[in-house]
């Protein structure tokens, strides 16, 4: 475990903030996918038709047993963004790699469309397993599961109810989400602003009429009252990337009662019951949203001798989505962790 003394974010918060970081100033350093390194696949989740990529490795020839990951990216996010730069990269070091699109987003069947379910998630990532498990293309005792931002926590759930997973990793991960909310609202604050998200399930539930948020929003007003994701850093990642790489994002709205299962939702609590399955945790020293605090407890909380805690010196918490040198650096740790875990038969 790195010995690096992470300040309290509140803190960090309250200095100064000369430069945004949401893009890199090289204009080489911001990644993009290549397309031509996939393949569609679809498997059931539940009843649900779900629509995912395959990345195999390019040294070896088809049909060839390889161990595998699943992969789970951050929320609302389709399987076009993000987890591509790091499938690539565990590809290219030898792993068959899954990517998908969760129920009700991107090309993947469900209604309401964007409603949004920590627990349906965990499900169709336990799923994906599944799928990849009937591959014959895949080694059945080297499946991992990698995820990135909230797919980083739903990867500790899936893995601690899924003991054929056999490597964990979360990368920038989402722990204790009403936590972070609370800290960054006051209890008084945020218990308001569930209030106005139960009004809007409860019209729904009176109507038959989705109700529907914005996923990202520059800031809370009066006219946009309540969204996912109302801040700059966030609306800079998914406003760019919707246009270059992934149409399938939008529209920019989510169901309003996806937020009442989010708030809720605390991988640390699911962080003990992963063991014995070893887990990697990878965070960034400076991450406002994702809070590197609960990235701590949340190590803290898992049990055993088969856990790390890796940071990664950053200026914000999308720097790990597609900038280098960011996701090079996370992907060079995991591959070298894996190699040590995923490789050993358990």
């Amino acid at each position: 475990m790195s010995s690096l003394v992470i300040r309290p974010t509140s803190a960090a918060m309250q200095e100064p903030q000369t430069e945004t970081h949401y893009l890199p100033k090289d204009p080489q350093l911001l990644l993009h996918a290549d397309p031509s390194r996939r393949v569609p696949v679809s498997f059931l989740s539940d009843g649900l038709h779900l629509a995912g990529h395959l990345y195999r490795p390019p040294s070896v020839p088809a049909g060839q047993v390889t161990a595998s990951i699943v992969m789970c990216g951050p929320i609302s996010s389709v399987k076009e963004q993000t987890v591509p730069h790091y499938a690539e990269r565990l590809a290219n070091a030898g792993y068959t790699v899954l990517t998908f699109d969760s129920r009700n987003y991107g090309e993947s069947e469900g209604t309401p469309r964007h409603h949004y379910d920590p627990n349906q998630v965990i499900a169709d990532y336990s799923n994906a397993v599944s799928y990849l498990l009937s591959r014959e293309d895949v080694d059945r005792k080297r499946v991992g599961v990698v995820g990135v931002c909230m797919g980083g926590g739903y990867a500790i759930s899936t893995a601690a109810m899924d003991k054929r997973i056999k490597a964990v990793v979360s990368v920038a991960g989402g722990y204790n989400i009403g936590g972070t909310f609370q800290q960054m609202m006051g209890a008084e604050g945020f218990a308001t602003y569930q209030a106005q998200i139960n009004a809007l399930h409860a019209k729904q539930l009176a109507t038959g009429e989705v109700q529907y948020i914005p996923t990202i929003a520059h800031h809370l007003s009066a006219e946009v009252p309540i969204a996912i994701m109302p801040n700059e850093e966030a609306y800079s990642y998914y406003d760019r990337t919707s246009k270059t790489d992934a149409p399938n994002w939008l529209p920019n709205h989510m169901t309003a009662a996806s937020l009442e299962p989010y708030y809720i939702y605390n991988a640390v609590a699911h962080a003990p019951l992963v063991a014995p399955t070893p887990l990697l945790i990878i965070h960034g020293t400076t991450d406002f949203f994702l809070l590197p605090e609960y990235a701590q407890q949340t190590y803290d909380a898992a049990i055993g001798p088969n856990k790390e805690l890796i940071w990664i010196e950053t200026h914000n918490h999308i720097e790990l989505y597609d900038q280098n040198p960011y996701v090079s650096e996370a992907c060079q740790a995991l591959v070298d962790w894996l190699g040590r875990t995923l490789s050993v038969e358990q």
